[in-house]
């Protein structure tokens, strides 16, 4: 399986993770799932792992609820809200994870742009679009999203769509990932 996503490379200055303990966990999950009813949305996007095992990561999208919602569930720490402040500002998730050498789950700042969808296709699928937009077919990859809008907007993609029309399914999710933008970085899509 290859995964295609957004990524950016802003690296903000004197921002600690914070720790969150597994009922405040608990809580941050049900309004999340709460809000995303809501809002028609999945907020939470699962990485690896399962809330029972030792080691698992999962990622919250808080863009759309209000800072003290988030906040709350952190007794409204100060480095928290600064976390929270930046994740909203930057339009990036929150990244919640306990790893194999830490007792404690840990709250940081995710990579991952807060909007953007992910996709995790077969191999065959991945090298399929990878050859759609024009690409070298790598398992591994990385390009601009300046240059993912233009292999998108380029007239061949009609006849390589039209010679795999299995592919248009991939549209959606690859305009939806082109059209991310950043308030403070250059944005790229990755797969691997």
């Amino acid at each position: 399986m290859i995964t295609f996503r957004i990524k950016d490379d802003a690296e903000p200055d004197n921002l600690r993770p914070v720790m969150i303990d597994p009922l405040q966990m608990g809580a941050l999950r049900e309004t999340l799932a709460e809000y995303g009813e809501r809002y028609g949305h999945d907020l939470i996007i699962h990485d690896y792992g399962s809330l029972d095992e030792q080691v698992f990561a999962w990622e919250a999208r808080t863009a759309m609820l209000p800072i003290a919602m988030i906040a709350r569930h952190f007794t409204f720490d100060v480095d928290a809200i600064a976390l929270i402040e930046t994740a909203q500002f930057l339009g990036r998730r929150l990244r919640i994870a306990r790893r194999d050498d830490e007792p404690d789950i840990m709250v940081s700042l995710s990579q991952n742009p807060d909007a953007a969808p992910e996709m995790e296709v077969s191999n065959s699928n991945a090298y399929a679009i990878l050859a759609m937009l024009g690409l070298d077919v790598d398992s591994c990859g990385t390009i601009s999203i300046e240059q993912l809008r233009g292999s998108l907007a380029d007239p061949v993609m009609a006849s390589r769509l039209d010679a795999e029309p299995g592919l248009a399914r991939y549209l959606p999710a690859l305009n939806q990932m082109a059209a991310i933008t950043s308030p403070s970085c250059a944005l790229r899509m990755v797969w691997s």
